[in-house]
């Protein structure tokens, strides 16, 4: 039987814009968010350690990885903002997001 988020933890995810976007057979869940440039935004956690598995991702995240990949993905990919600034600073919004449900899910 495949594991599924709690209610109480769907709640927070709606409540945060996040969505479930599917479950894996082994036992993770992908959630997803746009970012304020329009990146479709996604993670894969564990669902068992729900809330422990979204911190560590957030503590994981590398902003400057992130933009990094996307400035040198320009040109490459469509829909890729030019202005290194926005990149920069949609990966630190990313960051924000990451925190910030992660904070809303330790709060429960």
């Amino acid at each position: 039987m495949m594991k599924e988020l709690k209610q109480k933890y769907i709640d927070i995810l709606e409540e945060n814009d996040w969505s479930v976007s599917s479950y894996t057979d082994d036992g993770r869940v992908e959630l997803q968010k746009y970012s304020p440039a329009g990146e479709d935004f996604s993670i894969i956690v564990e669902v068992e350690d729900f809330t422990e598995s979204v911190r560590k991702y957030a503590n994981d995240f590398d902003a400057d990885e992130h933009a990094e990949m996307w400035i040198e993905a320009r040109g490459e990919v469509n829909g890729v903002p030019e202005s290194i600034r926005e990149l920069i600073e949609d990966a630190e919004a990313i960051q924000e997001m990451l925190d910030g449900l992660a904070d809303a899910l330790e709060a429960v």
